[in-house]
């Protein structure tokens, strides 16, 4: 049971460029499954949680990934993940 992260398909980007993708963006929609797997580990079942702490060592792998990359920009991912921040604090998550 995957909840963001499916250990099956690693690094499939297809025809894809990496090296030409957001990394901005690619970070944001990261810090976004941290969030919700955050969320999920203090709030899920058991089996959820469990699964939530998985995830989120694969997610932080993958926010390590994107943040070096040459089209990385820290000051929009800062503004921007102090908005995410806020939204998911009013859900009760971290």
């Amino acid at each position: 049971m995957a909840l963001i992260y499916d250990e099956g398909s690693k690094g499939q980007f297809g025809n894809i460029s990496v090296s030409q993708m957001d990394g901005t963006k690619a970070f944001l929609r990261h810090f976004e499954n941290k969030l919700y797997l955050s969320f999920i580990a203090t709030n899920g079942t058991r089996q959820e949680r469990w699964q939530a702490g998985k995830e989120l060592e694969i997610c932080e792998r993958k926010l390590t990934f994107w943040e070096k990359h040459p089209r990385f920009c820290g000051q929009t991912v800062k503004r921007e993940m102090e908005k995410l921040s806020k939204q998911w604090s009013g859900a009760g998550a971290p």
